[in-house]
């Protein structure tokens, strides 16, 4: 059999097969490739519908490559909070308070001018270099900023001195009814993220009031634990935003198949997004703008009892757990 492609993408060795040599190879090839070539991920691009049972039969699992999240802007801010969990609601709460306490300044900055987008990128940028697998996606977007600064704002809080302390670049998408929350930073004393959730209901509170349906709280690779940690998934459903294949809203990379065989590269636990029925997309009418299919959580991890309840979500199909090397 040939010699897969392999790619290096923040640490993690990815190999990249055809669906039907990753269904001739069989378990203990699959096994064998990974150690061989010290690839923690085994990788289908765009699988045929065909073959997705017969890969997930292999241990592979179907997956978007990313996920938006969305949730509807609702009547008015009680309305959007009594859709979160009880207890992300009172961390927003106490948020609030502690901004006010703080005597904190939250504004929108719109259009959102180069001036802006420069002291945003900057405290952006300071929080990917304490990532573990930080990259500056948002550097790309300056040119289209540049050709269409109505469409973009940034809302930022600053302390009374006027040190920016948190900011979200968000994009409104009016043809979709949905306005983006892109990117998110906060400065580096600002661990707890209460800042961050207050400035998350003041750019819900925009895109209510520029008539928006929906509010989406920016995309994620399904693959919780290499660029972005297993915690956010969490973070998002708790609240109250729901995921949906991001290429239903805009060009993306197709579906893919990934089998995880080792964690080298990733956290522990990794958590793995799926469909929970590869290939059917289950529309949902007055839930989401687009297709919702079913998905699943494949918590990941070198130890066989792991924590699954900061994992859970109430629109997951399923949630199971597997056991991989270190």
């Amino acid at each position: 059999m040939r010699t897969p492609e392999l790619i290096e993408d923040h640490g993690l060795r990815i190999a990249l097969l055809h669906a039907e040599e990753a269904l001739d190879r069989g378990p203990a090839g699959l096994r064998a490739l990974s150690e061989e070539h010290g690839a923690g991920v085994l990788r289908v691009v765009d699988p045929p519908a065909a073959l997705h049972a017969d890969l997930e039969r292999a241990g592979f699992l179907v997956t978007p490559s990313w996920v938006n999240w969305l949730a509807p802007v609702r009547a008015d801010d009680e309305a959007f909070l009594a859709a979160m969990t009880s207890g992300e609601r009172s961390n927003v709460r106490r948020a609030l308070r502690e901004t006010a306490k703080r005597s904190l300044r939250i504004t929108v900055h719109a259009p959102l001018t180069s001036a802006v987008f420069d002291d945003f990128l900057a405290l952006y940028e300071d929080q990917v270099a304490r990532m573990r697998n930080g990259s500056s996606y948002a550097a790309s977007w300056r040119e289209e900023i540049a050709a269409d600064p109505d469409l973009y704002y940034v809302v930022a809080a600053r302390d009374p001195d006027g040190e920016l302390l948190g900011a979200c670049l968000c994009w409104d998408q009016p043809e979709l009814s949905i306005t983006r929350i892109a990117f998110t930073a906060q400065a580096a004393a600002e661990r707890q993220g209460r800042v961050v959730r207050a400035l998350y209901l003041t750019a819900t509170a925009e895109a209510r009031g520029r008539g928006r349906e929906w509010i989406s709280l920016g995309s994620d690779p399904t693959l919780y634990g290499h660029i972005t940690e297993p915690g956010l998934f969490g973070f998002k459903a708790r609240l109250g935003f729901r995921p949906v294949p991001t290429r239903f809203l805009q060009p993306a990379d197709p579906d893919q198949a990934d089998a995880v065989l080792s964690l080298r590269g990733l956290t522990d636990p990794t958590l793995l997004l799926s469909y929970a029925e590869p290939g059917r997309l289950d529309a949902l009418p007055g839930q989401l703008p687009v297709p919702e299919p079913s998905l699943r959580l494949t918590v990941l991890s070198a130890t066989p009892d792991v924590d699954l309840s900061q994992h859970r979500a109430g629109f997951l199909t399923a949630m199971t757990t597997r056991t991989v090397s270190a």
